[in-house]
């Protein structure tokens, strides 16, 4: 602490070691939309950042100049899984989250590649089961159903209580025939969040692999996969990771690669041991591709990721390389506690755990009354003549709910006061 700062959006706060702290001003003002809204749902969806923004307009103007060849090499805005920003994507994922560059591939929504994994890169037999939980996103436990139906494989769901998943409950629920545990690193309508080390640990005693949706973390909090161990992380960069629709990343761990043969196949990705044959004299559409798939994550891509996302993907992990996902995380888990504490102050309810272990910035409450919860989310849109709006979410699942909240880098207090401030009026 060296002195005092008074920031546009914020109180005046003593300077701090984080940069995002004593440079909040400039960042807000990557968000156009933040001089118009109070946003505090970046759990839903992220509003566009200037700086990918500008990157996915780049790839059109790049279209528009003719650059995008691929014959002797690839140009910058050629096919998207050809141009070198893909790889640059790859290359500062995988340092996000502390995996090696092989371990990461390109990806889109969780769901997207949840039907890879468990239709194309798993084979299932009756007596097999999954775990999951009653706060998992719907997404993926629509996918097991179907697998239930189709291969008769159990599906174990554990049961919250009071918002939280009880490791114990969790362990109890693994034994030698389970396949995998599936689990939400945080829950998208609770904001539990697990410690991922420990599923693993539960989980690799048994046998059986976890898989995490990372969707409401990623970019809230550091994930460190090597120090979690976990085997498949998947997620989207359209919510808290600030980015643009279309784009993501999908994290296997290296011993996997080797074990799984996934009856996808994408020719992009056959391990020909140069160049794609394209242009070679005698190439021939069977006994040029009589190759398997490269050794690394890259064997399970789908390459559903589009140019301009790509080049917005980029940038945002540019932009948290600047600001520093520790300096990410410890904003938004303060602010997160701060919400708490203000909303506990104002006779609300919070049903996300209290344990600043098991949350960050996430945070579901309750007025304790369903039509007042709905009728403040409804104020929320239109608070008022020359009030700005708040963004923000009505969710409930597992009877954990109703209100959400999402405290991101770029909030401060005052906009959480601005939310408490409206809601204790109308309680």
């Amino acid at each position: 602490m060296v002195g005092l700062s008074k920031g546009l959006y914020g109180s005046t706060r003593l300077m701090s070691s984080n940069y995002i702290d004593n440079n909040i001003d400039e960042i807000r003002s990557e968000f156009k939309l933040l001089d118009h809204w109070v946003y505090l749902n970046a759990a839903d969806q992220m509003i566009p950042g200037n700086y990918w923004l500008s990157a996915a307009r780049d790839f059109y103007n790049f279209q528009e100049f003719g650059r995008m060849e691929d014959i002797p090499t690839a140009d910058i805005a050629t096919h998207p899984f050809l141009m070198a920003t893909s790889d640059e994507c790859i290359e500062r994922a995988s340092r996000l989250i502390n995996a090696d560059k092989d371990e990461v591939t390109n990806m889109y929504r969780p769901c997207i590649a949840a039907n890879l994994i468990f239709y194309n890169m798993f084979e299932w037999t009756a007596g097999d089961n999954i775990v999951i939980t009653d706060l998992s996103y719907p997404s993926i436990p629509y996918i097991l159903q179907d697998l239930k139906r189709r291969y008769d494989v159990e599906l174990r769901v554990i049961r919250n209580v009071a918002g939280e998943i009880r490791l114990e409950d969790l362990e109890a629920a693994v034994d030698e025939s389970t396949r995998m545990v599936v689990i939400d690193r945080t829950a998208a309508f609770s904001g539990f969040t697990f410690d991922v080390k420990e599923v693993c640990r539960i989980a690799h005693a048994k046998g059986a692999l976890v898989l995490d949706d990372a969707m409401q973390s990623l970019g809230a909090i550091n994930v460190d996969v090597k120090e979690d161990d976990v085997d498949i992380v998947i997620s989207g960069a359209y919510k808290w990771l600030c980015g643009p629709e279309g784009a993501g990343l999908f994290y296997i761990k290296k011993d996997l690669i080797n074990s799984i043969d996934p009856k996808f196949r994408n020719y992009i990705w056959a391990d020909l041991g140069g160049g794609i044959p394209f242009a070679d004299q005698d190439h021939d559409n069977l006994t040029s591709w009589q190759h398997p798939p490269v050794n690394t994550a890259n064997k399970f891509s789908q390459d559903a990721v589009i140019g301009p996302a790509l080049f917005g993907w980029n940038a945002t992990l540019k932009f948290y390389e600047k600001i520093g996902i520790r300096n990410v995380e410890e904003r938004v888990r303060r602010l997160g506690t701060y919400a708490v504490e203000r909303l506990q102050e104002i006779g609300c309810k919070v049903t996300t755990p209290l344990d600043a272990r098991q949350r960050h910035g996430l945070i579901a409450y309750t007025t304790g009354d369903y039509e007042k919860d709905s009728a403040f989310f409804q104020r929320c849109a239109a608070p008022g003549r020359c009030q700005r709006p708040i963004k923000i979410s009505m969710r409930t699942l597992g009877g954990i709910g109703n209100l959400r909240v999402s405290t991101h880098f770029f909030n401060t207090e005052a906009d959480i006061d601005y939310l408490v401030d409206l809601q204790a009026s109308m309680l």
